[in-house]
């Protein structure tokens, strides 16, 4: 049985590394439930481990929720770095099955290419669809957003992760122990109002590329 749809892969950065690998394996089935459930309209196969705690996986209906994947897993997975592939394309799988690593194709034949060459950049994404202007545009963006992000430390991540939670600037210090004006400076100095105007463009394009 054949369909089409874009195959979704990520492979983690040095896993041979990572310390406490079954901690770690809990924490990738626990975020890959999460953009699952969240996402679940625009997923034919879910996201989950393919190979050990090295590849996680899924196939996608369409672009609509490729940054929200990729954003909470690797958000929520710091300092564990991954870089993900995304190729739409024809896809073989047995009948009637949601379960992508039963799956194969030409467009896992192409998504394991790209894989390939993207371990040869720093880069953390790469895109490969029928429209190369749109692939070109949208892995550049969200290599920006992430080169940008890479620099936050730790105390930035914390700073910001408190202030998304809805807390404003004076209860942010109160949570954790510093003046107000060290919140201001740390989101400031972060670009953070101006990635999360990015990020929120980028959704739209997203969106409106799954309208047509």
């Amino acid at each position: 049985m054949s369909r089409k749809g874009y195959v979704l892969l990520g492979d983690i950065i040095s896993s041979k590394k990572i310390n406490q690998r079954s901690k770690f394996q809990e924490n990738l089935i626990e975020v890959c439930n999460v953009v699952n459930q969240t996402n679940g309209k625009d997923i034919i196969a879910p996201m989950k481990i393919i190979k050990g705690s090295d590849e996680i996986g899924g196939l996608l209906r369409n672009l609509a929720p490729l940054y929200s994947i990729v954003d909470r897993i690797l958000q929520d997975l710091y300092p564990v770095k991954i870089r993900f592939v995304l190729v739409q394309g024809e896809i073989d799988t047995g009948w009637d099955t949601e379960d992508i690593s039963l799956m194969d194709g030409p467009a896992f034949h192409q998504a394991a290419k790209l894989m390939t060459d993207l371990k040869k950049e720093k880069l953390i994404l790469n895109i490969h669809t029928s429209n190369k202007t749109v692939d070109t545009l949208l892995s550049n963006n969200i290599n920006l957003i992430y080169l940008l992000k890479q620099h936050w430390s730790p105390a930035k991540r914390e700073i910001i992760h408190s202030y998304e939670e809805g807390n404003d600037q004076s209860k942010v210090a109160q949570e954790l122990g510093i003046t107000q004006q060290t919140v201001s400076y740390h989101l400031k100095s972060s670009h953070w109002k101006e990635i999360k105007k990015m990020e929120a463009n980028l959704n739209q394009v997203l969106q409106d590329l799954k309208m047509g």
